[in-house]
């Protein structure tokens, strides 16, 4: 298993924010935004497998993984605020965006007020709206908010992913949890600082956003389910087909929303023809 490289800091919107990268400088820029509480380290087989073409950034967003807790709180705008702060510290041009779940979101808001600076989009396991299934799906339960052990936290993430491999999910306890002074195991996320489940699942006005994005958006845009996830209808894969001007989409099998972390090779042929590795 290769590490991930070394974490660099921007000050983002009064924030510092940890970010990753690989390949060189001068090739095309592709920015990995991830999924919530998750970190940049989900895209890390992705990120060294593109970064032959690309100059690869993932991000660990605010509160989350390495980065900063918020002071000024989780909106959606709050987010992509930072990433446009973020591309616009680095002079980004013509990039390609990548977002799993909430970071989906944040790319085709981002790409609506930037047109010009997005060539394409991949969203994994995320749309405008939740399937039926999973809005009458009897709800989550309760995060933990610390664990006595790192097994522990290990064992959670566990019970809610079967797909992972062992040293996969492994990997994702290690990029997700931190040992406190105490000796316990606690999230990097700020999860206080979060509703559970989250607005964007019933908010009106953001689901109406998020449609207009998908409407609006003139660059294609490929869309990654997973098989076992059930949160992307057939239905919704149709209508974004239907509004969008440009929308193709795939299913990873054996996969279920954190597509590139349930199957990381399947995940890269999947995206590869679309990104153009």
């Amino acid at each position: 298993m290769s590490n991930m490289p070394t974490a660099q800091t921007a000050q983002i919107n009064g924030n510092s924010l940890a970010f990753y990268e690989w390949g060189q400088q001068g090739s095309p820029v592709l920015i990995c935004l991830h999924s919530h509480t998750n970190s940049a380290a989900s895209w890390r087989e992705f990120a060294e497998f593109a970064s032959s073409k690309y100059h690869v950034f993932a991000l660990d967003q605010r509160g989350h993984g390495n980065s900063e807790w918020a002071r000024d709180g989780y909106a959606r705008d709050r987010f992509v605020e930072d990433l446009t702060e973020f591309v616009e510290i680095k002079d980004f041009k013509n990039m390609t965006l990548m977002g799993c779940s909430m970071g989906g979101w944040h790319s085709i808001l981002y790409a609506t007020k930037n047109a010009n600076n997005v060539d394409r989009i991949v969203m994994v396991d995320i749309a405008p709206e939740p399937s039926t299934e999973r809005l009458q799906a009897p709800p989550a339960p309760p995060v933990p908010p610390e664990f006595q052990t790192f097994e522990d936290g290990y064992q959670w993430l566990r019970s809610g992913n079967a797909l992972a491999s062992d040293g996969r999910l492994h990997e994702e306890a290690e990029s997700r949890l931190k040992q406190t002074d105490s000796g316990t195991w606690t999230w990097k996320a700020d999860l206080s600082g979060f509703d559970n489940p989250l607005p964007d699942m019933t908010s009106t006005d953001l689901i109406g956003r998020y449609w207009s994005a998908i409407e609006n958006i003139q660059c294609p845009i490929f869309e990654i389910r997973g098989a076992e996830s059930g949160l992307v209808s057939d239905d919704t894969i149709n209508k974004m087909k239907n509004l969008g001007k440009d929308v193709t989409s795939v299913d990873v099998a054996s996969a279920g929303h954190v597509v590139m972390v349930d199957q990381p090779e399947a995940f890269i042929e999947a995206v590869r023809g679309f990104v153009g590795l």
